[in-house]
């Protein structure tokens, strides 16, 4: 039996499936179950495949899946790397953003339910108690009695239930619990608990079937519940025929096994066809184009979507012109593309918020104004909204094209122009894989011959020069006024941007040349057919068409991209009949989203702050920050309000998922921001001028503590991780007992230091932008290299100062990790027992393209000799 199999594996110490994690929020995390078996892969791919499930009438497939992955491989990580096996299995929690292989409708339909349960003792214990003793009391009751409809004997939870001692036992002693509990599951009949678990699974299904049988056999769809399709797939393969046959029921008279679905067909294009249309009926060409304009429910034969394809192909052009003539001496193209989040706080190193209103031709920013004006809410989708960011969901719209090109002409600026660049010419590839292979994947391949010109390019850039930065101090004294200039190098630049600028260029008039019509055609059309059969699957799953408010869940993006979130229009687009027209309520946002955006900061007493005090002063800074994304939530206040045609709820906004830099926190913050709001909806119809700051109270520090009292605070536990921004974040250090050096030590992809300079303490207090400054480290991640693979924070006792001190139940530490958008982190682990002197704290590591921080807490007994040889340091140097 294959789930048996993979069990046995998986609880003597193999791996059951690989992850392969990405980043960004247009792709998809990756699976595969490993080991099979060719037979077994055959077997997987004719009973879970999800072409065949459909083919078998299992429409209610999931598209989309948020899959606990390491649960199926947290047995092989307790036997192969204890210390860190949950920590590790909690990474591998997974985003499938398009379901469409056998392995994931294996995981979620058969393993993972199992491995869960199975898991669930060494889950709870690493959570720690939740809620009160008899609450703690019923879920360990609840423990024991799975384990026990699977034939286990109580005494496999003997280290683990309730009142067994699990708090008694060290980190070690809890290391060989949990590897016993691996060693009890593989000894028993392991084809017998998977059968077991069977009939636990299928107990639901049956009561559900009961339940709706009453008047005789139901229909499928009235007792597929979102938990019992799972159920279907997993031991049915997904054929509800063989579920009746198991209950030896007759099918339903109205029951319709749908084994195909029909192909979109999508009405765009028309206008193109108006004069063979015309000559074929014999009437004139003028009669057809007011046909089509009645059918689309507008004033012209063009359809909505040709209208923003004709309006992309002539923002390409003025793109691309931009690029072609940018120069040494310019400022940088960055917010050419509106891509980024807005960030009012600003720093001067950052982008120009934007900039495509200097750069681009006015004709061309009017356009996108236009047709990108309005959009519709996913959850408020009855109405059609002001879109604050038209060039945003624009360039949303043009897709990976855009993303690749401009980023390539961004890296060749910053490689020569400096300040910094997150990846050298010779690794564009690599670093803009994604888009790379999306573009692949539609048939419009970036020549390889470019990656080669870049490198090349590279080799023959001038040598680095130093950028520096002038600093005037200016004092009175007894002698008379006194101005001190100081010029720091900051940066380098190297000769020969122009003629990596033309390589760029060469190349990417070759692709649009080659490739641009038919990539445009193609982003509409993927999306209007994938609305399509999205909506022929509800109507096969459901037995009817949607609502709109259903239809909305998974058309709204497209409507936005191509019908300016009309999803009538969208509607008319795939053939399909509109179930109610939407409302187009009054526009609150009368002038640009940005505008109103910086008068809510403004209001709300924010100010710009630049990358010296973003490094030197982070309380500040990240109280701006939270400022600045206050106000850029402001945009969409604004559009809950007209939607709902009054202001938000608390609830409605979101409030909890926000940071509020107030001493009261959102309690405080949320009535200022409705206040900043109503003046600047209520007042003239221009933002400007702006009204006077609301008078927002200067925060508290508590000095004492090491930290500030912004926003709320989430206590790490060891070995716990946490997502990070890339951008600057301080790790601080308060301790108690004895006085102690804060360091970090950067790490490549082996663990070691690249060389001695990658100690930063002190004596050596800057490197690859981390910074050391007493008892904290700041690290602005965005300019940390890439073969910079971890950083980790070291708390060392100062033992010149105090020679018999080590880290015990007297000498503690707490790591408090803080940055602009985020809520402050803190990690206090438990004291030291065994003469420790030296403690790695908190680490900063690449997780794919971005950053995590994990919560260490490990000492060393050897002190820094022994943490340096450890890294590789050579500390005879």
């Amino acid at each position: 039996m294959l789930t048996a199999r993979l069990l046995a594996g998986a609880l003597n110490g193999q791996a059951v499936a690989t992850v392969i994690q990405r980043n960004g929020t247009q792709v998809s995390d990756a699976i595969e179950v490993v080991g099979l078996t060719p037979e077994e892969r055959t077997l997987c791919t004719a009973a879970f495949g999800v072409h065949a499930q459909q083919q078998r009438g299992a429409w209610y497939l999931p598209q989309k899946l948020s899959l606990k992955a390491g649960a199926v491989n947290l047995p092989h990580l307790i036997r192969q790397r204890p210390v860190h096996a949950l920590t590790m299995a909690a990474d591998d929690n997974i985003h499938i953003g398009t379901v469409e292989n056998a392995d994931t409708v294996l995981l979620w339909a058969l393993l993972i339910p199992l491995f869960e349960t199975l898991m669930e003792p060494v889950r709870i214990r690493a959570a720690g108690p939740v809620g009160s003793t008899e609450e703690q009391r019923q879920l360990w009751s609840g423990v024991e009695e799975r384990f026990a409809h699977l034939g286990l004997d109580g005494d496999v939870l003997a280290r683990f239930r309730f009142g067994g001692g699990w708090h008694a036992l060290d980190r070690v002693g809890q290391q060989d619990a949990r590897l016993e509990l691996m060693h009890s599951l593989a000894a028993g009949d392991l084809t017998q608990l998977v059968a077991r678990h069977r009939m636990r699974q299928l107990q639901p299904l049956m009561e559900g079937f009961a339940k709706k049988a009453k008047r005789g056999t139901p229909l499928a769809r009235r007792v597929l519940t979102r938990a019992l399709q799972p159920v279907v797939s997993g031991y049915f393969a997904g054929n509800w025929l063989a579920v009746l046959d198991y209950l030896q029921a007759a099918p339903h008279a109205d029951e319709e096994v749908i084994t195909a679905l029909p192909e979109p067909r999508l009405y765009v294009g028309m206008a193109s066809q108006a004069a063979d249309m015309a000559a074929e009926a014999g009437i004139p060409e003028d009669e057809i184009h007011a046909v089509l304009a009645a059918f689309l429910g507008g004033a012209s034969s063009l359809s909505p979507v040709e209208e923003r394809q004709e309006a992309l192909r002539e923002w390409w052009v003025a793109f691309d012109q931009a690029h072609t003539v940018q120069a040494p001496g310019m400022r940088s193209l960055w917010g050419l593309v509106d891509q980024e989040i807005i960030t009012l706080s600003g720093d001067d190193r950052g982008p120009t918020p934007q900039l495509y209103r200097q750069v681009m031709p006015s004709t061309v920013n009017e356009r996108v104004d236009q047709l990108w004006a309005t959009m519709t809410l996913q959850r408020q989708s009855r109405s059609i909204v002001s879109n604050p960011l038209p060039h945003q969901v624009m360039a949303d719209a043009f897709g990976p094209a855009v993303e690749f090109w401009h980023g390539v002409a961004l890296t060749a600026w910053f490689v020569c122009e400096g300040p910094y660049s997150r990846a050298p010419l010779s690794g564009v590839a690599d670093y803009y894989s994604r888009p790379l292979s999306t573009l692949q994947a539609a048939g419009c391949p970036i020549d390889p011959r470019l990656f080669d010109d870049l490198r090349n390019a590279e080799q023959h850039l001038g040598p680095e020069e130093t950028i520096t930065k002038d600093t005037q101090l200016s004092a009175d004294t007894s002698f008379g006024s006194i101005t001190m200039t100081t010029s720091i190098g900051f940066t380098t630049r190297r000769e020969g941007f122009e003629r990596v600028r033309d390589i760029v260029t060469r190349h990417r008039r070759a692709w649009a040349d080659k490739y641009l019509d038919t990539y445009l055609q193609q982003l509409w059309r993927t999306e209007l057919e994938d609305v399509a059969r999205a909506h022929h699957r509800f109507v096969a799953a459901k037995g009817r068409p949607p609502t709109l408010i259903q239809f909305a869940q998974f058309a709204t993006t497209a409507a936005n991209h191509w019908t300016g979130g009309d999803l009538g229009a969208l509607y008319t687009a795939i053939g399909e009949p509109a179930p109610t027209q939407q409302e187009r309520p009054t526009r609150l946002l009368r002038g640009d989203g940005y505008d109103f955006a910086r008068s809510v900061y403004q209001a709300l007493g924010g100010k710009p702050v630049d990358h010296d005090t973003m490094m030197d002063n982070p309380e500040e800074s990240r109280r701006q920050w939270q400022l600045s994304r206050l106000a850029s939530e402001s945009l969409r206040y604004l559009q809950l309000q007209e939607a709902l045609g009054e202001p938000p709820s608390a609830k409605q906004f979101g409030t909890q998922r926000l940071a509020w830099p107030w001493p009261g926190e959102e309690a405080e913050g949320w009535p200022i921001l409705q206040r900043a709001i109503s003046i600047l909806t209520n007042g003239s119809a221009s933002p400007a001028p702006l009204p006077p700051p609301l008078g927002i109270p200067a925060l508290r520090e508590e000095h004492s503590q090491g930290r500030s009292e912004i926003g709320q605070i989430r206590h790490l536990t060891k070995g716990a991780n946490a997502p990070l921004q890339t951008e600057p974040v301080s790790v601080h250090i308060t301790t108690a007992g004895a006085p102690v050096d804060v360091s970090a030590v950067l790490l490549a992809r082996n663990g070691k230091v690249r060389d001695d300079h990658d100690l930063v303490f002190y004596n050596h207090p800057l490197q690859d932008g981390i910074r050391a400054a007493k008892d904290t480290i700041t690290a602005d991640l965005a300019c940390v290299p890439a073969d910079v693979s971890r950083i980790n924070i070291i708390v060392s006792i100062d033992l010149e100062a105090e020679p018999t001190a080590v880290f015990d139940h007297r000498t503690t530490w707490r790591a408090d990790i803080t940055q602009n958008s985020s809520s402050t982190l803190s990690f206090s682990p438990e004291p030291f027992a065994s003469g420790e002197t030296v403690a790695i704290a908190v680490e900063l590591y690449r997780h794919t393209t971005w950053w995590k921080i994990r919560a260490i807490g490990q000492g060393y007994d050897t002190g820094l000799a022994g943490l340096a040889v450890d890294f590789g340091i050579d500390v005879d140097s």
